[in-house]
């Protein structure tokens, strides 16, 4: 049985953005040839691929198997145009890639900027995320590869990037005007307004577990707030609202200035690393292997 990749495409288009109208606009087709396509692609296979209900469209189980497999096609299609041009001595083409809060924001903008100056060519996209969701979308086949502040289950790789430190920061008046001092043991942690980040965060995740490891439960600190994103809680934290846990990479400039103070606690030292993913029963395309390459050689500078 022959299929045509534009029926293919087509498919892909509808089961990655919901709808028969704008997966036509985002493939460049009107939304009648669209539906050709799908039809087509139902008769040869003797099955229904969508369930219509209006405007909502959803793949039937059946289409669920078949779009894995399509996207798979669709992707070798893609890697197979690439790896010539590779040989070639081209490196142009499109990679995606997503991350957590941490090294969305604060170090893969710089990476990717040294990357597309040595390959112009390429352009990237970089989208940020909670650390579950990255995993998620990498286990999909959705993204080839993201970046987060834990390692990953099989069938995921996981990657080391870089290592990194979370630290207990407090607003520099606070620490001023406090008897306490920098020191803190149990007693005095649980009676600060803490700062949190939202489920689904690789940091969050990270100092619950530290602390639970180290003879103190979460549940007894006094969260003030839950913020979605590092920069609210840096913010959060410099304006007042309550101490946090930090990565240190993305304080050190308050550091230095003295607007936010670090705090010891117990003695307390919460190393991570930041891990690139990837699916291991999936290949990916040549220039995100170039990107994947270019990383863990800058990570470790």
């Amino acid at each position: 049985m022959a299929f045509d990749l534009r029926q293919l495409r087509a498919l892909n288009a509808i089961s990655k953005y919901g709808g028969f109208s704008s997966a036509a606009r985002e493939i460049n087709i009107t939304q009648p040839t669209l539906s050709t396509h799908i039809r087509n692609l139902e008769a040869q296979l003797g099955v229904r691929l969508f369930d219509r209900s209006g405007r909502s469209v959803t793949l039937t189980p059946a289409g669920k198997v078949f779009a894995d497999y399509a996207r798979k096609i669709m992707d070798l299609c893609d890697q197979s145009v690439q790896a010539v041009q590779v040989f070639l001595g081209e490196m142009k083409g499109e990679v995606t890639l997503e991350a957590s809060t941490v090294p969305g924001e604060y170090l893969l903008p710089r990476w990717l900027g040294s990357f597309t100056r040595k390959y112009p060519e390429i352009k990237i996209t970089l989208r940020v995320s909670d650390s579950a969701a990255v995993k998620e979308r990498v286990g999909l086949g959705e993204i080839p590869m993201g970046v987060t502040g834990s390692p990953a289950d099989h069938p995921l790789q996981s990657h080391l990037l870089c290592d990194d430190e979370i630290i207990f920061v407090a607003p520099g008046e606070l620490v001023q005007n406090s008897k306490t001092g920098t020191e803190l043991d149990a007693v005095s942690l649980s009676a600060l307004p803490i700062i949190r980040r939202e489920p689904g965060s690789g940091t969050q995740e990270t100092v619950e577990k530290a602390l639970k490891e180290n003879g103190i439960d979460p549940d007894d600190l006094n969260w003030i707030a839950t913020l979605g994103s590092t920069q609210a809680v840096i913010e959060g934290v410099t304006a007042g609202l309550g101490s946090s846990f930090l990565s240190k990479r993305t304080v050190e400039k308050k550091l230095s200035s003295g607007e936010l103070v670090r705090m010891s606690v117990m003695g307390l030292r919460i190393k991570r690393g930041f891990y690139i993913l990837t699916h291991s029963a999936r290949s990916i395309s040549p220039i995100a292997q170039e990107l994947l390459d270019y990383l863990l050689t800058a990570g470790k500078d």
